[in-house]
């Protein structure tokens, strides 16, 4: 299955390549079905303990991304999408410009009732309400999406996969059925493993499987939206550099999220909540299976004040271990028991210059440190428990 996706993903960007050069060769004055857009956002955090994108404590400006990608209706049945991104993201930044997606996108069923297709390549992961959409500001309610379901450090984790989707939708009356079939693989990079694996022993995650399923219904044209997502991954951990915590081992991360949405008159209430199983194989001791089963929620109340400003209020809860709420097992990787759990209070507010300038603002009080990446905080002595987040964000798109 690998080495099909793998080859799969190079027939891919071989044939993205030779549509741009068809396209940029037709003749002037022809109808062109390529089309262009981007995005930019740039950000200024801070945080009066810890560190969050960058030196956050001092106040950092290593908060932006920027974005390029186009569509090209190749065939009225396959459209081809590519986009590259750059993100500086402080200590959780990949290095440079990476393929954010690029993928084939053909349709095998397109009736107003009933549709069937399938999606190639780099893609973005069906994963609860607004995991595919998280980088465009205008599609998402606040700058940070809430750390129980969808963490910011990890966003390059979770966001896209190589993977061969299937897809469609079925209307029911009233109602609009939509699903995601996924099968692929993670995109790691050496941060991201670091990421994943907290600790400070060197390690890499091999042989990794991906699978996902979601569907989300939706009911009198979008007024209230159910969803439920199923991920499964499966990876081996490669540890390297002798002894340490960690053991070469096998881990299985199985996560069910189950999403609510209604709209009415000028308030959106949205929630989402989160469980997930984690089995490590040999991975703390030889011979050792050690499970856990982590669990947050969030309740989100937003508010179209005017046409152009908009509010929200939201409430953040996720424990990585639902049995230790103390965080007392976090002593066996180095870290303080605050990195166990997360509780966080926000509140914040976006105004629109124009549909394609967009200014935000949040403030976070916050509880519990395990949304935090160990990369910009190593040193466990100086983790701060309660801390605030104040962050601005100006963007724009096209």
């Amino acid at each position: 299955m690998k080495i099909f996706e793998r080859c799969l993903f190079g027939k891919l960007v071989g044939t993205l390549l030779s549509g741009l050069l068809a396209c940029a060769g037709a003749n002037a004055g022809e109808r062109s079905d390529l089309r262009w857009h981007g995005f930019l956002n740039q950000g200024v955090i801070h945080t009066d303990e810890n560190n969050l994108f960058g030196d956050s404590a001092d106040t950092s400006f290593d908060f932006r991304d920027v974005g390029v990608g186009f569509s090209w209706q190749a065939h009225n049945r396959l459209l081809i999408s590519a986009q590259a991104i750059y993100r500086d993201a402080g200590g959780t930044s990949p290095n440079g410009i990476n393929v954010d997606y690029a993928l084939l996108n053909y349709s095998l069923i397109n009736r107003m009732d009933f549709g069937l297709g399938v999606r190639a390549g780099r893609v973005k992961n069906p994963y609860g309400l607004y995991n595919e959409t998280r980088d465009v500001a205008a599609t998402k309610p606040s700058i940070l999406l809430p750390m129980s379901i969808y963490p910011t450090a990890f966003r390059d984790i979770f966001h896209t996969s190589d993977s061969v989707v299937l897809y469609g939708y079925k209307e029911l009356g009233n109602w609009l059925v939509n699903f995601d079939l996924l099968r692929g693989e993670v995109p790691f990079d050496k941060k991201s493993e670091r990421l994943l694996i907290p600790s400070p022993q060197q390690a890499s995650i091999v042989d990794d499987e991906l699978w996902a399923a979601r569907s989300i219904v939706e009911f009198d044209g979008g007024r209230m939206r159910l969803g439920a997502t199923y991920v499964k991954f499966d990876g081996r951990i490669d540890t390297v550099g002798g002894p340490g915590r960690l053991n070469p081992g096998v881990m299985d991360i199985d996560s069910h999220i189950f999403s609510f949405e209604y709209n009415w008159e000028c308030y959106q209430f949205t929630s989402e909540y989160l469980r997930t199983n984690y089995i490590y194989r040999g991975v703390f001791a030889p011979g050792l299976i050690s499970k856990r089963v982590s669990d947050g929620y969030y309740v989100q109340l937003g508010w179209q004040i005017t046409e152009k400003l908009r509010a929200f209020g939201r409430y953040d809860n996720y424990y990585s271990d639902r049995n230790d709420k103390s965080g007392a097992g976090q002593a066996l990787l180095g870290r303080p028991n605050s990195d166990a759990f997360i509780k966080s209070l926000a509140v914040g507010a976006q105004y629109y210059f124009s549909r394609s300038l967009m200014l935000a603002g949040e403030i976070h009080h916050i509880n519990g440190t395990t949304a935090l990446p160990v990369i910009e905080n190593p040193d466990a002595s100086r983790v701060k428990e309660d801390w605030n987040l104040y962050t601005l964000q100006l963007s724009y798109k096209f």
